[in-house]
């Protein structure tokens, strides 16, 4: 897709996320600037129309997070490295980013770690894998990575690898703009998970 920059195309069987209604018709809508470390890229970024109630969706990879220009791996090892015990200015330095941009990062991520984590955990005890104890003194970083981890894995193995995202494109697709946002999370409520997003 980066190299086409041409985002996602609408899978035949695609359903509004809002009402379950199905996507109809696709239409160019917008250039998207996506960040990977040093790189920026573009995409042109499709969006259709719920025949149900009539919302328009954009379609985003899962390597996209939503309002943020950098690309959810970057992100994601940065989380991952916080988790390991690393401050944001030398990840920042590492990543060749604003030390204010991974602060922001982290700050937000941790404020959602622990229910993230919840929910990554019911995902994959959903796929049939088994939710080991927890680390006596979990950090709530090291406990989203962990959980991100076993949910992609209990996917693969039910799924198979191909056309499922890595780990941090699931957590964007399951999570959105949650991730990195001030607001709660729509999982709060409870439910299955019930939606996978894939790179089409």
């Amino acid at each position: 897709m980066l190299a086409a920059g041409v985002g996602p195309g609408l899978p035949s069987d695609a359903c509004c996320p809002a009402c379950g209604g199905p996507l109809r018709g696709v239409w160019r809508g917008h250039t998207r600037a996506v960040r990977l470390r040093r790189r920026v890229a573009r995409l042109s970024i499709g969006r259709s129309v719920c025949r149900g109630c009539g919302r328009t969706h954009a379609l985003l990879p899962s390597f996209v997070v939503p309002r943020r220009l950098d690309a959810a791996p970057v992100i994601g090892a940065a989380l991952e490295q916080a988790a390991a015990g690393r401050g944001h200015r030398p990840l920042a330095a590492s990543f060749g980013l604003p030390a204010t941009t991974v602060r922001g990062w982290l700050r937000r991520a941790r404020a959602q770690a622990r229910l993230l984590a919840a929910r990554l955990w019911q995902l994959a005890q959903e796929l049939g894998a088994l939710a080991p104890r927890a680390p006596p003194g979990e950090r709530p970083l090291a406990a989203l990575v962990r959980a991100a981890g076993a949910a992609h894995a209990a996917a693969v193995a039910r799924f198979g690898e191909r056309g499922l995202p890595d780990r941090w494109g699931l957590l964007v697709a399951l999570a959105g703009e949650v991730l990195l946002s001030h607001r709660s999370s729509p999982w709060a409520a409870g439910g299955a998970i019930a939606r996978i997003a894939l790179d089409w």
